[in-house]
C-alpha cells in the first residue's frame, strides 16, 4: 500500500504545472486520505492545510470510479515461429483479422520471417499473435 501511495505522490509531483488545479487538489486529497491510516498525525496536518475543518478520520474513504479505471487498450505479444519478437498495443475490442493485419506490417516480423511466406497466423484476442512462417 505504501509503495502505491509513493507512486501517487510521484505522479502528483510530475503533474504540477501540467494538470488543472481542481484535478491536482482532488489527487492531493486522495493522497492524504489514503496515507491517514499509516500516518494519522501528518495526514491530519495536511488535511487541515487543504482547508478542511472535518477531521480526516471522519472523512469517507475514496471510491474508485470504474469508468476511469477501465483500460481501453491491451498489449499483445507478437511471436514469429514461437519466439517473441515484438508487442503491439491495440484497442481492447479489435477483432482478430485487424490484429493480424497490424502485426503482419511490423518491421520486426518481416525481419524474423527473412522473406519466408506466412503459413499461418494464430491470434488469441487480447493476448497474443503468433505467426508461423
Amino acid at each position: 500500500a505504501i509503495a502505491r501511495i509513493y507512486e501517487l505522490a510521484n505522479a502528483l509531483g510530475q503533474a504540477m504545472g501540467k494538470a488543472e488545479a481542481p484535478a491536482l487538489r482532488e489527487a492531493a486529497e486522495f493522497l492524504v486520505l489514503m496515507s491517514a491510516p499509516m500516518m494519522p498525525h501528518l495526514a491530519e496536518e495536511c488535511w487541515q492545510a487543504l482547508g478542511h475543518t472535518q477531521a480526516v478520520v471522519d472523512t469517507p474513504w475514496p471510491k474508485a470510479d470504474p469508468a476511469l479505471v477501465a483500460d481501453d487498450t491491451v498489449t499483445i505479444a507478437v511471436q514469429v515461429n514461437g519466439k517473441r519478437r515484438d508487442e503491439v498495443t491495440v484497442a481492447k475490442d479489435l477483432d482478430a483479422k485487424a490484429v493480424e493485419a497490424m502485426v503482419l506490417k511490423l518491421e520486426s516480423v518481416a525481419r524474423a520471417l527473412e522473406g519466408r511466406p506466412v503459413k499461418k497466423v494464430i491470434v488469441v484476442p487480447g493476448r497474443i499473435a503468433n505467426i508461423v512462417g
